[in-house]
């Protein structure tokens, strides 16, 4: 199976224009993420996807592979779409661009879905919440799955509600990275958006308002994403961090 990485990538952005050109540590935050995708050995290639000709340019100066897409992507996934029909590969990952620490074992364990059970065809991450305003934030995306894994709904509602005295059922965040087999991202891509999928403005349900399945793993590894210029500093002082241990690593080898 060959396995393709794709990191959409827009410059219009109505709360952070320009973002995955911004600079973290003198290095764009697309590069970032690049890096972190080539850690993954099961890929066969990453591609960035873009529409814009500026993202374009610091991507072949960083030497980083780059596909130019349409401007009229309603989402990340439709973006992917496009790619994929310009590189050859069974299994396309879309790996958001604005989250420039992700852990490269979260891309493992999506990928892991799919050699794990042949006949899934669209995966993605859930992880575990039990901060009370994590879990009430519209910005959070919750899922519930079944008991073989396959999301039933998700919401920026809470849910399951838990309203009820007595035991309480886990809240699972949707970990945003999607895989998809390269015949369903195509049939995915020329679905209409549906009322659901633009009533949450969560893209999945697009697919699963018309019977398709979408396999949940859970994760125990976090990420950040950038949706404001102060996250910035945030995943500064990840990078930082990581920097400080490989540093304290490298002393110890030498003592």
């Amino acid at each position: 199976m060959k396995i393709i990485g794709i990191i959409p990538a827009r410059y219009k952005s109505s709360r952070f224009p320009g973002k995955p050109l911004v600079h973290i540590h003198g290095k764009p935050m697309i590069w970032w993420v690049y890096e972190q995708a080539k850690k993954v050995p099961e890929f066969d290639g990453i591609y960035v996807a873009t529409d814009d000709k500026r993202i374009e340019k610091v991507c072949r100066d960083c030497n980083m592979n780059v596909i130019m897409t349409s401007d009229r992507h309603e989402t990340g996934s439709d973006r992917v779409a496009e790619a994929a029909e310009k590189v050859e590969g069974d299994l396309f990952v879309n790996i958001q661009g604005d989250e420039p620490v992700i852990h490269p074992e979260m891309i493992r364990q999506v990928i892991s879905i799919f050699t794990e059970d042949p006949d899934v065809y669209f995966g993605s991450l859930k992880k575990e919440i039990t901060d009370a305003d994590e879990i009430k934030a519209a910005s959070t995306v919750k899922v519930v799955t079944d008991q073989k894994g396959d999301a039933m709904y998700f919401s920026r509602s809470v849910i399951p509600s838990n309203l009820k005295d007595g035991n309480l059922a886990r809240v699972f965040r949707h970990v945003g990275i999607y895989a998809y087999k390269r015949d369903f991202l195509r049939e995915f891509s020329g679905m209409p958006q549906t009322e659901l999928e633009l009533g949450e403005g969560i893209e999945p349900l697009r697919a699963m308002e018309r019977g398709y399945k979408m396999r949940m793993k859970e994760t125990e590894y976090t990420s950040i994403g950038v949706d404001l210029p102060e996250h910035i500093a945030l995943v500064e002082e990840v990078i930082n961090h990581s920097i400080r241990n490989d540093i304290k690593m490298t002393e110890a080898h030498f003592i």
